[in-house]
């Protein structure tokens, strides 16, 4: 009989199991090509660390208190959910995640896992639309006129990064590197009085749609 682990390693989803204690027991290739882990370094991590996951507001989803792993009593799956997650690199990433608790039974076919996600990364058009809705629902705080302290390059950075531009891909498409890109954006973040790249990406979008 193929194990659940089986089954998911040939995956084009992004699948990863945890246990009860939150702790990462499986991750297919996928997953691992999506987050810029090895399979080793993800192996018996907590998933709050590995995923550093918030709603599109910015808030911190993922974390002790996560509800997940600590209701694994013949819950049903969880209906799908956006999360904004950080990858290796330390770039963003907007993915569509469900949840799938495992019965005691198929728990015998799978490494230690309690519940397994499937994650697809949601396209850059598509995760500006869903920012903005959120960001109607719950304005991000920032520094009167912010937005007039950004140089030119600043602008040039939010607005790529806004379209869905990895850190890679801004300093590719600006001819500049990857450290100017990532200062840049501690510098976006100064002015802006915001704490993350979801916030700033927010904020552009906001500040478009006026």
């Amino acid at each position: 009989m193929h194990t659940l682990d089986n089954v998911f390693e040939k995956s084009t989803d992004a699948v990863f199991g945890i246990d009860t204690a939150g702790v990462i027991r499986f991750s297919n290739p996928s997953f691992q090509k999506l987050m810029g882990y090895t399979a080793r370094q993800l192996l018996g991590s907590q998933c709050a660390e590995v995923l550093c996951g918030t709603n599109l507001c910015g808030q911190e989803f993922c974390g002790p208190n996560c509800p997940i792993p600590k209701t694994v009593t013949g819950q049903p799956a969880i209906s799908d959910f956006d999360l904004v997650v950080r990858r290796a690199d330390g770039d963003s990433v907007l993915v569509n995640i469900g949840a799938c608790y495992t019965s005691p039974r198929l728990r015998e076919h799978s490494t230690q896992v309690d519940v397994f996600f499937s994650m697809r990364q949601v396209h850059a058009r598509r995760m500006i639309q869903r920012m903005a809705m959120s960001s109607a629902e719950k304005p991000v705080a920032h520094k009167t006129n912010g937005y007039d302290r950004l140089s030119v390059r600043e602008w040039e950075v939010l607005d790529l990064a806004a379209e869905g531009m990895t850190t890679s891909q801004v300093a590719g498409h600006l001819s500049i590197s990857t450290l100017t890109v990532r200062t840049h954006f501690k510098n976006i973040y100064s002015k802006l009085g915001v704490n993350s790249r979801t916030e700033a990406v927010i904020f552009a979008i906001q500040h478009k749609m006026h």
